[in-house]
């Protein structure tokens, strides 16, 4: 939970400091980062309340020590359960805003699209330093965020989006923030650049037909669920990726800076990427929101250890043009391990490259 909301508002204010010249956007990542910052404020404030209860119960002797310390846990556990249900909330109203940006973005209408930088590394919204000379730009680091949706596939040569029977394509995503260097390869008027990063992956598996993970002795496999009513059931896996991206351009344009020959990169261009990564898990976890029969709302969260690999390794290709950037990632290592009793274990994603800030 403290990793989501640290990367959260990392983010959100990285993202709003670099776009000073687009005050629509940034004023929408300032209210995200302000609800973030406000819900964990809040419900802090609370459960300091509640712990200053116990402390006093204790003090006069109405506790022992062993009850005082069970219920702080008791206490502590379910704040970070309301923080962590608040936080995926805005995370959801986050992913909403997005789908519009993206309809203003392609269908070329709204203030949204006046706003786009056309560079070399573009996203739905990139934001650059207008100052930067022709040759300064074919060169630089940038943040990217992107999102997609993700599914499970029988093995690592398979493409079939919508062919899990276990997962739920349409309602699984991948989130995905990249610190990225871009350098062009040989000449000036190479069209061909290399790319490193290193990010942070998220990736959220619906699960299908009202199951639910069911872990035991380093296991997980899908049952019914059978507790209450259940609203949604997912295995969220996470990840610190290492992407290597080349990028080439597929209708060059040049210009003269300075009587240099160079390729401009301040236009608008086709792109074809091609690349693979790498990733090591850091945390996954089986998540289930119901409501149990006497109806109060349970937000259940445990962490799957044994049936995940700790590794990962994939390839991707992307085609864009302009401020449009769609991408296919495939997953070429299991995502479970035969401790796992599921069916489909390799990840497969297709999505948008959504913010691209350059600096």
């Amino acid at each position: 939970m403290k990793t989501k909301v640290a990367l959260l508002s990392a983010v959100l204010a990285f993202s709003y400091a670099k776009s000073q010249e687009t005050p629509y956007t940034d004023v929408q990542m300032r209210n995200y980062s302000k609800k973030i910052d406000s819900i964990i404020v809040s419900e802090k404030a609370k459960m300091n309340d509640e712990l200053d209860v116990l402390d006093k119960t204790f003090k006069e002797n109405k506790l022992s020590a062993e009850e005082k310390q069970k219920q702080r846990t008791e206490v502590a556990k379910k704040y970070e359960q309301i923080i962590n249900e608040k936080v995926d909330g805005q995370k959801v109203a986050l992913e909403e805003a997005t789908k519009e940006l993206v309809k203003s973005s392609v269908m070329g209408k709204g203030k949204v699209f006046d706003r786009v930088g056309f560079t070399q590394n573009n996203a739905i919204l990139s934001f650059r330093d207008y100052k930067k000379t022709k040759k300064e730009l074919l060169k630089g680091d940038d943040f990217n965020i992107s999102f997609g949706f993700t599914n499970l596939t029988k093995s690592a040569g398979s493409l079939a989006l919508g062919n899990s029977s276990e997962t739920m394509f349409g309602r699984s995503t991948s989130l995905v923030f990249e610190y990225r260097a871009t350098r062009q390869l040989g000449k000036l008027t190479s069209p061909v650049f290399y790319r490193i990063g290193l990010g942070l992956r998220n990736d959220t598996y619906k699960l299908a037909d009202s199951k639910v993970v069911v872990q035991q002795d380093r296991q997980i496999f899908l049952e019914d669920f059978t507790a209450g009513y259940l609203r949604n059931s997912r295995i969220a896996n996470n990840y610190i990726t290492v992407p290597v991206d080349f990028v080439f351009v597929l209708n060059p344009k040049y210009t003269t800076e300075n009587n240099e020959k160079m390729l401009d990169n301040s236009k608008g261009n086709f792109r074809i990427s091609a690349g693979i990564y790498g990733g090591i898990r850091y945390l996954s976890q089986s998540q289930i929101l119901y409501k149990n029969f006497e109806d109060h709302k349970v937000n259940y969260r445990e962490n799957i250890n044994g049936s995940v690999n700790n590794f990962l390794f994939g390839g991707k290709v992307s085609l864009g043009y302009g401020a449009l950037n769609v991408f296919i990632k495939k997953d070429f290592t299991p995502i479970f391990n035969e401790n796992a009793k599921i069916n489909n274990k390799y990840g497969i994603q297709i999505g948008l490259e959504l913010l691209y800030v350059n600096f």
